[in-house]
């Protein structure tokens, strides 16, 4: 049995809202690491999903109450308050973007409408969810067909990306084309197929290796500015993909480094402080200047504030009422069953 909490992918996701904040509040030259901490994001994803959908096989309709529980309190509060700060300082206009984002449609909105600069960054968890209905659609099937999954996962992602490539060949900017989830879908699908592929070892039983020191390496190399668009997010999140698979029998300087305090307690309030940090970046570009990037500080608070007043008390609430809710139904099924 291989265990279900692995520390060192606490301090992965700790890594990539650290690249988050420095992408949005500080300066970096040659690469945008804000982009390369979102895709850190996207490939461990898809690892965890398909953990939970392929390895576990956890019922699919448990799997879509805990994908709720865990974003959608935390997503209403944050879209509560930014409804309020629009009506207070009038701009009622943001209102419909709001509503997008609240419907986890927001990264197709913006390609029509006005974009609502507050809950920009939503589109990537659109970008989660619509691969998480899409890859309980293949958990689905494959529970009733039994096909090879690694093929199917990386075909998926293979047409992703084509379609990402001919979407920027035909003149389509990053975030027309790669807000869309039927193109960066690849990064979640990818991550899935590398850790069905290379990553289902007992990592307490595998030789540490630097192998996942140089993948990660060759994918932040693949990340710089430099390299187009369309290999970034083929070529380099693959490469990341097979890094996150393998992650956990890295060499023990590379762990010991990812299972370090700070990484994993960012880790734990990343989806959070992901959520609050875009008004402040917002407003950072906005003011200009080095006392801006001083606005990182409320982020992380109200981040944090957000995850102990809202996020983990209510997940907590509805995963128990899920629970109940199933046990009794499961009591009344055998009730009926028994003569």
């Amino acid at each position: 049995m291989l265990p279900h909490h692995l520390p060192v992918l606490d301090g992965w996701r700790g890594c990539a809202i650290l690249l988050v904040l420095v992408g949005h509040f500080a300066t970096s030259r040659g690469i945008n690491l804000g982009r390369f901490g979102v895709e850190l994001f996207f490939v461990l994803s898809g690892r965890l999903m398909a953990e939970i959908l392929f390895v576990r096989a956890v019922p699919l309709t448990r799997f879509v109450v805990r994908r709720a529980s865990r974003i959608y309190p935390a997503l209403i509060g944050f879209v509560l308050a930014m409804t309020v700060l629009a009506l207070a300082t009038g701009r009622e206009r943001h209102l419909y973007g709001y509503l997008a984002a609240l419907t986890l449609t927001y990264n197709y909105y913006h390609l029509w409408f006005a974009e609502a600069p507050n809950v920009d960054h939503v589109w990537s968890l659109c970008v989660e969810e619509h691969s998480y209905i899409l890859l309980g659609l293949i958990a689905l099937l494959w529970r009733r067909f039994g096909f090879a999954l690694p093929p199917v996962l990386a075909a998926l992602a293979a047409l992703a990306c084509l379609n990402g490539l001919i979407s920027t060949a035909l003149g389509g900017s990053y975030t027309e084309v790669y807000w869309r989830s039927d193109v960066r879908a690849a990064s979640i699908l990818l991550g899935a197929a590398a850790y069905l592929k290379f990553g289902r070892s007992d990592p307490t039983r595998a030789t540490p290796s630097w192998q996942p020191a140089v993948l990660l390496l060759l994918g932040l190399m693949l990340n710089i500015d430099a390299v187009p668009d369309p290999i970034k997010y083929s070529l380099g999140t693959a490469s990341l993909a097979a890094a996150v698979a393998t992650i956990p029998s890295a060499a023990d300087v590379l762990r010991r480094g990812l299972t370090s305090t700070p990484l994993v307690l960012f880790g734990a309030w990343s989806y959070s402080i992901y959520l609050w940090q875009q008004p402040f970046y917002v407003l950072h570009d906005a003011m200009g200047g080095r006392i801006a990037k001083a606005l990182v500080l409320p982020a992380i608070a109200l981040g944090i504030a957000s995850l102990f007043l809202i996020e983990r008390p209510m997940r907590r609430y509805l995963n128990r009422a899920f629970d109940r809710a199933a046990g009794r139904n499961r009591s009344e099924a055998k009730s009926y069953a028994t003569p």
